[in-house]
């Protein structure tokens, strides 16, 4: 079973939750039942919470083909790591309220590294396990 799969799924759920939460939020706020309405506030809701569900199942998915090609307890943790402070990070720039674009880029940077990482990470782990027919 990939259990860090599993935990970082949970806590990606819970993420997805609150993002979605935002948006109702600020619909509510403003009285807009579809689109943005041109308000800012709103857009940045609606985005964070678009952006956030863009990533995160090629994620999911990557980091637990390398659980289930048995990868180094450790490494999984640590692209899991990566992968909710990425996704932490660029949900705050969009929604702090004004540009934040220092952490935006860093919410990237790490999203698509470790996406990056986590794919050539599991050709590796598959061609190794091929190679040595485990």
């Amino acid at each position: 079973m990939p259990k860090i799969t599993l935990v970082l799924s949970s806590f990606m759920g819970f993420m997805s939750v609150w993002l979605a939460l935002q948006v109702i939020k600020n619909r509510r706020k403003h009285k807009i039942s579809l689109g943005d309405g041109g308000i800012d506030e709103l857009a940045r809701a609606i985005r964070a919470h678009g952006n956030f569900s863009e990533y995160v199942p090629i994620s999911l998915i990557l980091l637990g083909a390398s659980e289930l090609n048995r990868a180094n307890f450790f490494v999984v943790l640590a692209f899991a790591f990566l992968i909710l402070l990425g996704r932490a990070f660029h949900a705050y720039a969009f929604l702090g309220g004004r540009e934040h674009f220092k952490p935006r880029g860093i919410g990237m940077k790490l999203t698509l590294y470790t996406l990056l990482a986590l794919s050539v990470f599991n050709l590796g782990l598959f061609s190794w396990n091929l190679i040595n027919l485990e």
